[in-house]
């Protein structure tokens, strides 16, 4: 069955958080025939300027009767800022109500606590304007870490290219989680990252200083996690001493090599449980762990769940 999207854009809403779900949901048309439809949907109809001022046609507006699948509020500083009248929060709180979900993309979430005025939502944004949502909407419980989130039937991203993350989760939701690994392929997406990831990454956290002498070591490490990776290797792979790169790792990244190390394999681990049929061995093994036992012990203790019960926890939600 044909799921139809709407797309809610406003004047300064961000390209990206429209095109990049969509390109990922239209994607999704060359494998499933007539899988999504889609339509863009704005106050009134007509022409709608991106904040650098491209402009794409919304071919409805609040007036207009819309029915839909899936509700999707696109973010931007346009969005961020659009303040609904009483009829417009109403108009498209009938939208929401009449669809099976509704999705913010980035600050599109500023747009949730307008129509569901009486829920206190727990949603993320762009980790830069959390602050401003959790103030703006004391009702709600605003996220900082997570890439998405659902509550209910209502989705939040962190926004830009997290909202394509999220598409791959609401495909693998309605066709299975093999079709949104074909999608990601076909999007050239290197791995499809789980919600739960922070949206916050540690490359982004050593862009500052001398910890940048440890992006070239960050950047690689996650190649080579099938790979048993000593410190003395790191050290030299960053040009540092061992004793260099312990106390850059302690000083910007809160953890030893080792532990570092050690939380990216547990974390590749995790999305590989998520989105694959793999068994629990080759997971253990494609993740640098010499035995399922170690392995268990390590996920148990760094998840508080063992990998079976995750495994088992994914299942559930899949076919909830």
């Amino acid at each position: 069955m044909t799921q139809k999207l709407t797309f809610f854009i406003a004047d300064g809403f961000q390209a990206l958080d429209l095109f990049g779900p969509l390109d990922a949901f239209m994607e999704t048309n060359t494998l499933v025939q007539n899988a999504y439809q889609t339509q863009l949907l704005s106050l009134h109809p007509g022409l709608i300027a991106t904040a650098y001022g491209q402009q794409v046609h919304a071919e409805a507006g609040l007036n207009d009767n819309v029915r839909c699948d899936t509700l999707i509020l696109c973010g931007g500083m346009g969005m961020r800022t659009l303040k609904l009248t009483v009829q417009q929060a109403t108009q498209l709180r009938a939208i929401a109500d009449n669809a099976s979900r509704v999705i913010s993309i980035c600050t599109g979430s500023f747009l949730l606590p307008q129509i569901y005025p009486e829920k206190s939502l727990t949603i993320t944004t762009h980790w830069r304007h959390c602050q401003q949502l959790a103030e703006q909407f004391p009702q709600c419980h605003v996220k900082l870490d997570p890439l998405f989130i659902n509550d209910g039937t209502v989705w939040s991203s962190a926004g830009v290219l997290s909202g394509v993350d999220l598409a791959l989760a609401l495909i693998g939701e309605d066709f299975g989680k093999a079709m949104a690994a074909k999608v990601a392929k076909e999007l050239v997406v290197y791995l499809q990252r789980s919600g739960q990831q922070t949206q916050y990454s540690d490359l982004l956290a050593i862009q500052t200083g001398e910890s940048q002498r440890l992006s070239t070591l960050i950047e690689w490490l996650p190649s080579q996690l099938h790979h048993s990776t000593t410190v003395a290797q790191m050290a030299e792979k960053a040009c540092l001493s061992e004793r260099q790169l312990t106390r850059l790792f302690k000083s910007h990244l809160g953890s030893s090599p080792s532990q570092y190390v050690r939380k990216l394999r547990l974390e590749r681990a995790r999305d590989l449980l998520s989105q694959s049929q793999a068994s629990l061995t080759n997971v253990a093994t494609k993740v640098g762990f010499n035995n399922y036992d170690s392995f268990r012990r390590a996920f148990s203790q760094y998840f508080g769940v063992s990998p079976s019960v995750f495994v088992q926890h994914q299942g559930r939600e899949e076919h909830a």
